[in-house]
C-alpha cells in the first residue's frame, strides 16, 4: 500500500473522513500523526492549542496538582512518620501522580510553563511530608511551647532537608528523578502534521455482460 496516497474503501467516495471534525475527504488530506485530516484540521493542529483560557487552565493545573501532591504527601508522611522510613521511592509515584494531575488542569496541552509547575508542586509537596516527622521530634522534647514552634516552622524547614544534610544522596537523587518525572508528564503533545497527499481516485467499475 502507498503511504503517501490514501484510498477508498469499498469504493465509496465518502469512506474516507477528517479524524478530527468527521468532513469528508475528497482530493487530497493530511495526516496529524497517523490520522488523516482535512485542511482546516491540519492548520488548527500546526498552530497548537489557543492561547485563550490560559490563566484559568493555569489556576486549574495548580489546584488539581496542589492536591494530588497534598494526597500523596499524606500517604508518605504517614510511613515516614509511623515507620521511621523514608521510601524514597514513593516520590517517583508523587511526581508522576502530580504531573498527570497538571496535565489534566491544563486541559491536555501541557508545555514548560507547566512542567515548571509540576516540578515545583512535586519538590514541594514531598519535602510537605517530612513535616509530620518534624514535630514528632519535638514533641519528644515534652516542651508544648517548643511543640507549637516546631508546628510553625516545620513547613519550611522542610523545604531545606535535602540541603542541611538530613537526607541520604540516593534519596535526593530518587528526589530529583521524581522531580524529573513531575516535569515530562506535564510536556506538551505534539502531533507532527504532514500533507498534503493526494486521494486516490475509486477504480472504475467493469460491468459484466
Amino acid at each position: 500500500m502507498d503511504f503517501t496516497e490514501a484510498q477508498f474503501e469499498g469504493g465509496s467516495t465518502g469512506a474516507l473522513r477528517c479524524a478530527a471534525c468527521q468532513q469528508g475527504l475528497e482530493r487530497e488530506y493530511w495526516t496529524a500523526g497517523n490520522a488523516p485530516v482535512c485542511q482546516r484540521c491540519a492548520a488548527q493542529f500546526s498552530a497548537g492549542a489557543p492561547a485563550e483560557g490560559g490563566f484559568l487552565r493555569g489556576l486549574k493545573a495548580f489546584g488539581l496538582g496542589s492536591g494530588a501532591g497534598l494526597l500523596g504527601a499524606i500517604g508518605y508522611g504517614a510511613i515516614i512518620t509511623f515507620t521511621g522510613y523514608e521510601l524514597a521511592l514513593i516520590t517517583i509515584f508523587i511526581g508522576w501522580f502530580v504531573g498527570r494531575a497538571v496535565m489534566r488542569g491544563s486541559e491536555g496541552r501541557g508545555g514548560r510553563a507547566y512542567q515548571v509547575l509540576a516540578a515545583l508542586l512535586t519538590y514541594v509537596w514531598c519535602m510537605e511530608a517530612f513535616v509530620p516527622s518534624i514535630v514528632k521530634g519535638a514533641m519528644v522534647e515534652g516542651d508544648q511551647g517548643r511543640t507549637i514552634v516546631a508546628a510553625l516552622i516545620a513547613p519550611f524547614i522542610a523545604l531545606i532537608l535535602p540541603f542541611t544534610g538530613e537526607l541520604n544522596v540516593i534519596s535526593i537523587l530518587i528526589l530529583g528523578f521524581g522531580v524529573w518525572r513531575g516535569w515530562r508528564e506535564a510536556a506538551a503533545v505534539v502531533v507532527p502534521v504532514s500533507g498534503p497527499f493526494t486521494i486516490a481516485a475509486p477504480a472504475p467499475e467493469v460491468a459484466t455482460p
